[in-house]
């Protein structure tokens, strides 16, 4: 905790000295002739206590170089957004922080204006002035948010514009500063324009100059002249490729160098010098640049996501209902069928055409649950009516048994609609993982490096920044083991990788690898078969996606021996390739369940017990089928997950469990199949509380399990514990 609270401190004294700086040095900077609005810009879109800090570096500023006269209006702009942002919290906001800047501006503006009798000559200048600046602070802010906030930069749509606005301004202002020897905006300019072309190829490079030679001429035609070379060398430079980093240093180094010495009329040393600058800090800067910071498109227009998550989630919501209608319409058809009793089909085929029906009585004859009724004596139809009143039994118990079976193929193919509508869903949803084509690219470099073979590769980056990664190979054709593949890429992109769960498809085999997440599962398990038995019928399974989320899985079969360890072991199986080819647990337990129920006719059933754990975020997401309890310590309290519904293979439609809970560094999970009845929960809960190794807890619950079983008849025993612990 202390070391927490000191690397905030030191954070905040950081922030707290370049927003001093940054007042400091933008206070005296020019934009197309007059005076630049970057200083009041980067007031209002930081927070209070680095307003503050920017506001006192500018007027320190002022009054060093006697220019307070000259810069009241800022100063007093600056003044008015410091106090907006101490009475209200809103001001701190993006949309705030622009409103409050273009406001205080036109405010001071005005208010100075007319004291110096220059009121309506200077509003539409002070109006526009403070507009622009607004949203220069209003895009600022947002971008600050976001990256405080751990998020990805989108340096494409409207957080690319919002991106370009303010490194233009930046360029700009910079660029005006006046050094001698070297222009820190040139300097900076030519380090992004490097960065974009080593990162993001020609594209980034042609980008990253163009914007920073616009802001370069808003400074002065002069160094605009200068820094129009770099959208050329960046282009030109981003050909290298990103494996060779002193190579590409030098290629930029000498382009810069070469254009410079083309344009003789507009050579400017000291300009050439700031240039050339820029690319030994690339140099230097390079090996810790996180382009997982920044996202750009895969080569897709931006709304395609949205158009998708729309199309697939409207198909979904049309099978859906065309599941329902069905429902409805077979509900409508059974109901409309005749319900004659077999009474009254009797007396319409016998008693109807007899010539007695008046005077018998058998008629009105009250039938009891025997197949053939008891007659009056002297009915003459004896022997005829008997065998038609059992010929017409058969014939109800045949169309009833068919009814159930018709029943039962109407509640499984609904159960298909609810799988697929499901599935389709799910693919609709919104991708967590930020997509890099950058990093795609230096994988797939990697990879051709070591001559090994692939289909193609997706990287990107977890909500949390982590790297992950899948690449995809045909069946059959990958030479490289997993580990092998592993360890290249590690050192090619000088990140630690771990491989994870591989799943294949008909064609193609799919290889995840991750970077690891913060926190570590510490697992321990124990396993007993039952007496008489040499094969436990339980099986488990521990295995990670290819984004780092751990599965820890349980299955029961039916029983015990051999035959049940099939059922647990298919079942644990299927779901595992399921959610790793890219399926939600919900879905692939559905899915497991139809294969179940419909494999063979001998009855066969198992549970699940599935804990779904991210190890970024500390959340474990239970999903049970029939499963025993799980019981988890958390801090210091001891609770109980139950699952009151059936195991997989039994019913048609599967009915599932699921339950989220936060969980925290030193927390304990304990799974348990059947073998663990309900007499030991006491007894578990005073092992976690107890304080315990992990795994000795896990041994005694295993090795205790008989005492607490009434039952005469022993079951497989299988306890599994994980512990949540820091790398």
């Amino acid at each position: 905790m202390k070391k927490i609270t000191d690397g905030k401190i030191f954070g905040k004294a950081v922030g707290m000295l370049l927003s001093f700086g940054g007042g400091f040095m933008l206070s005296g900077t020019t934009i197309a002739g007059v005076a630049s609005f970057a200083d009041i810009s980067l007031a209002g879109a930081v927070s209070l206590p680095y307003t503050a800090a920017a506001f006192a570096g500018a007027v320190v500023r002022c009054v060093l170089t006697d220019s307070v006269g000259k810069c009241i209006v800022k100063l007093a702009a600056m003044a008015v957004i410091l106090t907006a942002k101490m009475f209200s919290r809103i001001f701190s906001q993006p949309v705030g922080c622009g409103a409050v800047t273009a406001a205080a501006i036109i405010l001071s503006g005005c208010g100075i204006s007319a004291l110096i009798g220059e009121f309506p000559e200077k509003l539409l200048f002070y109006g526009l002035y403070g507009v622009i600046s607004g949203f220069t602070a209003y895009s600022a802010a947002a971008l600050y948010d976001n990256l405080s906030a751990g998020k990805s930069l989108e340096i494409y749509g409207k957080s690319g514009y919002m991106t370009g606005v303010v490194y233009i301004v930046a360029a700009a202002s910079i660029c005006s500063a006046e050094l001698p020897f070297i222009n820190i905006g040139l300097a900076l300019i030519s380090v992004i324009t490097a960065a974009g072309a080593y990162i993001y190829g020609g594209f980034g490079g042609v980008i990253c100059g163009a914007l920073g030679a616009s802001g370069a001429f808003l400074a002065s035609a002069e160094i605009g002249t200068a820094a129009a070379i770099l959208p050329t060398a960046g282009l030109v430079t981003g050909f290298i490729g990103r494996e060779k980093l002193l190579l590409s240093t030098v290629f930029y180094t000498f382009s810069c160098l070469l254009l410079s010495l083309l344009m003789a009329d507009s050579y400017n040393f000291g300009y050439t010098v700031s240039i050339l600058s820029g690319g030994g800090v690339f140099l230097a800067a390079a090996p810790y640049f996180k382009e997982k910071r920044f996202v750009m498109p895969i080569g897709k227009k931006e709304n395609s996501a949205d158009v998708k998550v729309e199309k697939n989630a409207f198909l979904s919501d049309v099978i859906e209902a065309v599941r329902c209608d069905s429902g409805k319409i077979s509900a409508a058809l059974i109901a409309s069928q005749r319900k004659n009793s077999v009474k009254e089909e009797y007396s319409n085929k016998v008693c109807d055409v007899c010539y007695r029906r008046g005077v018998c009585g058998c008629g009105q004859l009250e039938t009891s649950g025997e197949l053939i009724p008891v007659l009056p004596d002297d009915c003459v139809r004896r022997k005829e009516a008997s065998d038609e009143f059992e010929r017409l039994y058969k014939l109800r118990t045949a169309h009833h048994i068919m009814e159930l079976r018709f029943s039962g193929e109407r509640r499984f193919l609904s159960e298909q609609f609810r799988i697929i509508s499901d599935i389709i869903r799910d693919m609709g949803e919104s991708n967590d993982i930020s997509y890099s084509s950058a990093m795609g690219q230096r994988i797939e470099n990697a990879l051709k490096n070591h001559e090994i073979k692939y289909l193609r590769v997706m990287a990107g980056y977890t909500p949390s920044k982590r790297l992950t990664a899948e690449i995809f190979f045909s069946s059959g054709e990958i030479a490289e083991s997993a580990e092998r593949i592993c360890g290249i890429l590690s050192d090619a992109l000088g990140i630690r990788l771990i491989s994870s769960a591989s799943v294949s498809s008909v064609n193609e085999l799919k290889l995840g690898l991750y970077q690891p997440p913060v926190y570590e599962l510490e697992i321990h398990s124990a396993a007993k078969c039952a007496a008489g038995c040499e094969i436990s019928g339980d099986s488990s399974s521990v295995f990670a996606d290819s984004s780092g989320v751990q599965y820890v899985v349980l299955s029961d079969g039916m029983g015990s021996g051999k035959n049940a360890a099939v059922d647990s072991h298919m079942v644990i199986g299927m779901f595992r390739r399921l959610v790793c080819g890219g399926m939600k647990p919900e879905s692939a337990v559905r899915v497991v369940n139809s294969v179940m129920v419909t494999k063979s006719r001998e009855e066969s059933f198992a549970t699940l017990d599935a804990a779904i754990i991210d190890l970024d975020s500390c959340t474990m997401t239970s999903v049970k089928s029939g499963a025993a309890p799980t019981i988890i310590r958390r801090g210091n309290d001891v609770i109980k997950l139950s699952s009151p519904v059936f195991p997989i293979g039994i019913v048609e439609e599967a009915e599932l469990f699921v339950s989220e809970q936060k969980l925290d560094e030193g927390d304990i999970i304990i799974m348990f199949s059947d073998g663990i009845t309900e007499n030991a929960y006491l007894f578990i809960k005073e092992l976690l509380l107890g304080g315990g190794e992990i795994s000795e807890i896990v041994r005694e619950i295993a090795v205790k399990a008989e005492v607490f079983n009434p039952s005469v008849r022993s079951d497989d025993v299988t306890v599994i514990g994980m512990k949540i612990v820091k790398k």
